[in-house]
């Protein structure tokens, strides 16, 4: 996760996905630990079969994996609650669910042929920048 919150390419939709996946991540971790399946961890896995694992030791893991979850959680807030518009991740979607000062410009963009094809191509040949 760190290298990916680097580089030129990064703006704050990049940003909210990366994160919000590694906290998804953590909760499935440890839901995965407490049933047992260790397929993330794997010298957790092979010390199971030596059954050198106590059940203690996975609530500690567990416990570790959600205090990590809320500590990014906290830190990362503002990150996570902040709410994308639909048509800033899909301009050519429907513009009805748009506000109507920004009905007429969408309508335009939309219609622009020439700008399709880059938005297809990512965030950063459409036009959007992080300035």
């Amino acid at each position: 996760m760190n290298l990916q919150l680097q580089g030129d390419n990064l703006n704050l939709i990049k940003t909210k996905v990366i994160v919000f996946a590694f906290v998804s991540n953590l909760v499935m971790f440890k839901r995965n630990l407490r049933r047992g399946e260790f397929c993330q961890f794997p010298l957790l896995a092979a010390l199971k079969k030596n059954a050198e694992v106590a059940e203690d030791d996975i609530l500690v893991y567990c416990h570790q994996l959600e205090m990590l979850r809320a500590d990014f959680v906290k830190r990362f807030s503002d990150i996570l609650s902040m709410k994308i518009p639909d048509w800033v991740e899909d301009p050519f979607g429907n513009v009805e669910e748009v506000e109507t000062e920004l009905k007429e410009e969408l309508v335009e963009l939309q219609n622009n042929e020439e700008l399709k094809p880059k938005f297809t191509s990512g965030y950063h040949q459409f036009g959007y920048s992080d300035n």
